[in-house]
């Protein structure tokens, strides 16, 4: 017996060499099969909803089918949506809420469709299906095949690549009022999914380059505006006009408010920071020909330092946020974050008429999720007094990654906060329920 227990520490030693050593070797296989493009689930067609016709249909009302964490059984969750071809000549920088009701169901869909792409599930493409029942008729998500496995969100750590992102680009030839009378109008629709794995970390990735934007979004932005200029190429080379709608939540609103401000510089004749790399200018300079550029972000932390965050060419980015969820509000203000754009609240529970909203809104949560809404309004305080403890105690970012305000932080959300609750507050589906409920005068400008 002793001699087998003298044994046991070399047999545990064995088995963890063996361990590393396996673990080493898939994640190397999987590297090399990333680089040659092997063993990835295939991207999905576009399905035709309505046949030959989905491209007939400039005006139209529809449930789409989501996913929700909370959703019981197989997940899936259902939201109401309307879509008019013609939003999209009209003014930019007018708020739409049909469009942003409809852009917060576009945005949850980012994260269904992480599931197809999983080679061990059977999940439905759910994206491409919305798309197709709106109309599209030419839609890619092949940047989610090496970033939706599980084993490629730890090969990511170890590369040090989680400042990547999966997304959609889709584009649909508009049916409006004037055809025949002008150019074709191609809209571009790109949602960007939010943190997902190892990409959770790039949130605290607070370095920044010449443009003073949050470095953990700003590669990730990079490489949709190099993509989405190829696509506005072709349209234009098509002889179409071309709108933009850009749509995210949480990291995934972050990335998209980063695309939509450079794309607005482009627009405005500034160049941004990218393009004065010779090796991204041609890529970025495709962006100056959208002529409508539409933005919708939810729940988004703050993106940049720059002191330009707020002038008016911004004006087409809506970042809308829940005041009871704490994400919207980080990094703090008072270190100089900003988002580029117009900031837009959600109901709060100081709000006049809030109980029978709110009511409204858990009644509408539970149809379409199928179980009982698990956000706490309330909650509104607990992230005021968190800010505040934080703010108090720890004056800069420069401050925020010492041990000592890194206690500050930990203690203040240790005391104050439940993360279980506060994160229902942040969910994809308890921002559709909102603005499934509210009319446009239910939303508050943030100045």
């Amino acid at each position: 017996m002793r001699a087998i227990m003298r044994r046991v520490p070399f047999a545990c030693l064995l088995l963890l060499i063996a361990g590393v050593l396996t673990a080493s070797a898939r994640l190397y296989t999987r590297h090399v099969q990333e680089l040659s493009g092997i063993a990835a689930v295939e991207s999905p067609g576009l399905p035709k909803a309505y046949g030959d016709d989905a491209s007939l249909l400039p005006r139209l009302s529809t449930d789409l089918t989501y996913t929700s964490l909370d959703a019981p059984g197989s997940g899936e969750a259902q939201a109401h949506v309307t879509w008019d071809d013609a939003w999209f000549t009209a003014s930019d920088t007018a708020y739409n809420h049909g469009l942003a009701q409809t852009s917060s169901v576009l945005a949850a869909l980012a994260y269904s469709e992480s599931g197809y792409y999983q080679s061990k599930t059977s999940q439905p493409a759910y994206m491409e299906n919305a798309l197709s029942a709106l109309g599209f008729d030419d839609a890619c998500t092949a940047s989610y095949r090496y970033r939706s496995e599980v084993v490629d969100e730890v090969l990511n750590l170890v590369t040090d690549d989680a400042d990547g992102v999966a997304y959609t680009v889709a584009r649909k030839r508009l049916k409006l009022d004037d055809e025949g009378k002008g150019a074709p109008r191609d809209l571009i629709l790109v949602s960007v999914r939010g943190s997902y794995g190892s990409e959770w970390l790039s949130n605290l990735d607070l370095t920044s380059d010449e443009s003073n934007d949050h470095g953990g979004y700003c590669r990730a932005a990079q490489e949709i505006c190099e993509e989405l200029g190829t696509w506005v190429d072709e349209s234009v080379a098509d002889g179409a006009n071309v709108s933009v709608l850009l749509v995210g939540h949480s990291r995934g609103g972050a990335v998209a408010n980063l695309v939509a401000a450079e794309i607005d510089d482009c627009r405005a004749g500034v160049q941004p920071v990218a393009a004065q790399d010779p090796g991204h200018a041609d890529d970025l300079s495709a962006l100056g020909a959208v002529d409508h550029l539409y933005a919708y972000t939810f729940a988004s932390p703050a993106t940049t330092l720059s002191a330009q965050a707020r002038s008016a060419r911004y004006d087409n980015i809506f970042n809308i946020a829940n005041p009871s969820d704490i994400m919207p509000y980080l990094p703090l203000s008072s270190w100089g974050y900003e988002r580029y754009g117009v900031d837009m609240e959600l109901p709060s529970v100081d709000t006049a008429g809030f109980d029978a909203a709110c009511e409204d809104m858990r009644a509408l949560y539970e149809q379409s999720v199928g179980v009982a809404c698990g956000a706490d309004p309330t909650d509104k305080h607990v992230v005021q007094a968190v800010l505040g403890d934080v703010a108090t105690g720890i004056g800069s970012v420069e401050e925020l990654v010492t041990p000592r305000g890194a206690l500050a932080v930990f203690t203040s959300v240790a005391a104050r906060v439940d993360p279980v609750r506060i994160l229902y507050s942040h969910y994809p589906s308890t921002y559709i329920a909102w603005m499934s409920v509210i009319a446009e005068d239910g939303l508050t400008v943030v100045k």
